[in-house]
């Protein structure tokens, strides 16, 4: 079964995001998936934390005294001056729904659990601010070596994921030419390659978060081997 089959939309050929040069920047040439898979030796749900905590686009101050922080601490660094690069052209003028193209809009639900629709700055700023919360919990999210993980943390990841995901869709919709003009397509394509890969690899993908830019994905799937479609 392929993973993206269902059809593309009309205007898609009009899209930035999909022309050649756009498609094809990227500071990691090759597969992917040697890069998502686990390494050997290494405990699933510790890989599970490192590399979300690498997605995190974040405006965190975390003191991480686990030993696999080391490894990510760069990831932090570079992705957080991206971030910050594209979130001065979020603003609620500009982006008054958190959306994904024309057709597709995100909701946050909040701690009473009812849905609720936000400009764009805020659903991320929210995001942020639960994110934070619970990289902070020890008992959800514990990153110091001898505490265990939680039964279920992995529907804890797949949450922080489905967010991550949104944020990079919504860049992708709605920044793309100031993306292009700040010269950063390079990363942001890494960035979301890598994000794709590590999400198939380990179940945390859902198509229905990819629908408004899955001629890209699909792109990306064909030029870097992320097995995408299977």
């Amino acid at each position: 079964m392929n993973f993206f089959s269902a059809s593309s939309p009309s205007n898609a050929a009009a899209r930035v995001y999909l022309q050649p040069d756009f498609v094809q920047a990227s500071l990691v040439k090759g597969n992917f998936r040697q890069i998502c898979a686990l390494p050997k030796y290494m405990d699933l749900n510790e890989w599970y934390a490192v590399v979300l905590l690498f997605f995190i686009l974040v405006h965190l101050t975390l003191v991480i005294k686990h030993r696999l922080a080391v490894n990510i601490l760069d990831f932090f660094y570079y992705t957080n001056l991206f971030y910050e690069s594209v979130a001065e052209f979020c603003t609620v003028h500009n982006c008054p729904n958190m959306s994904a193209g024309a057709n597709i809009e995100y909701s946050w639900t909040d701690s009473k659990g009812k849905s609720v629709k936000l400009p764009a700055p805020q659903y991320v700023d929210y995001f942020m601010t639960w994110t934070q919360s619970i990289l902070n919990d020890q008992s959800v999210f514990p990153t110091k070596a001898g505490i265990e993980f939680p039964p279920n943390f992995l529907v804890t990841l797949k949450a922080i994921y489905k967010h991550i995901m949104r944020v990079f869709v919504h860049m992708y919709s709605a920044h793309v030419h100031q993306i292009q003009v700040l010269n950063l397509q390079s990363h942001l394509n890494t960035l979301f390659a890598h994000l794709l890969c590590f999400g198939r690899e380990f179940d945390l993908l859902e198509r229905k978060d990819l629908v408004s830019v899955q001629d890209f994905v699909s792109a990306l799937d064909a030029l870097y081997g992320l097995n995408l479609g299977k």
